[in-house]
């Protein structure tokens, strides 16, 4: 049993491996790194966790059933033109991005490997987000709401630009004298974006 006031031995490995994760990345984040932090041993690591790729996919789960993203979406009112849904799924992503910096260092230095490490973020972050909009493009394509485009591929193109000012809009900052802020692409971006998909009759 682990003493009054100290963590069930698995969460301090996966609270450990999150922040190791989220400096280092997957490839640079050992087990032995891990059990170092910990105090523990490696095969103590391993009476949890069947390996390094196990043990990730458990910390971005955990920070998936954290956050309920599909839970969350599946709240937004989609009777809403699409501009407002946009907005209200942009706002979601940049919130995430400023109440929780590690998991977009995650997302950062994962964006920079391949193999089933991006895989398993991809699917549990990312996805809930393409997943609702691909359906929601393709409901307002079929009533001649939108054009017709690939819903997927468009898709995955609004959610990369969201994340990607949540992941680097402190970047710009410092390479510019303009002081940018994550909101600004609600204001700037989605309006272009979602006037852009629109059918012509139904634009005007």
């Amino acid at each position: 049993m682990p003493a009054s006031g100290a963590k069930p031995r698995r969460e301090q490995i996966i609270d450990e491996s999150t922040h190791l994760f989220a400096e280092h990345g997957y490839e640079g984040t050992s087990i032995r790194i891990i059990a170092r932090a910990c105090g523990i041993t490696e095969a103590a690591i391993y009476r949890h966790f069947d390996s390094k790729a196990h043990l990730y996919e458990e910390v971005i789960r955990m920070k998936a059933r954290e956050y309920d993203i599909a839970g969350h979406l599946a709240q937004l009112d989609t009777n809403l033109d699409l501009e407002s849904v946009l907005t209200g799924m942009a706002e979601h992503i940049l919130a995430l991005a400023g109440k929780d910096p590690e998991l977009m260092r995650l997302m950062f230095s994962n964006s920079l490997e391949n193999g089933d490490s991006a895989a398993v973020l991809f699917r549990e972050i990312r996805l809930p987000y393409i997943t609702f909009l691909t359906e929601e493009l393709t409901q307002r394509i079929a009533h001649s709401e939108v054009r017709k485009v690939d819903p997927f591929i468009t898709s995955r193109c609004f959610v990369g630009m969201v994340m990607d000012c949540g992941l680097n809009v402190g970047v710009w900052s410092k390479i510019d004298t303009t002081e940018f802020h994550a909101g600004d692409v609600v204001c700037n971006n989605v309006p272009i974006f979602a006037r852009g998909l629109l059918n012509e009759a139904s634009s005007l």
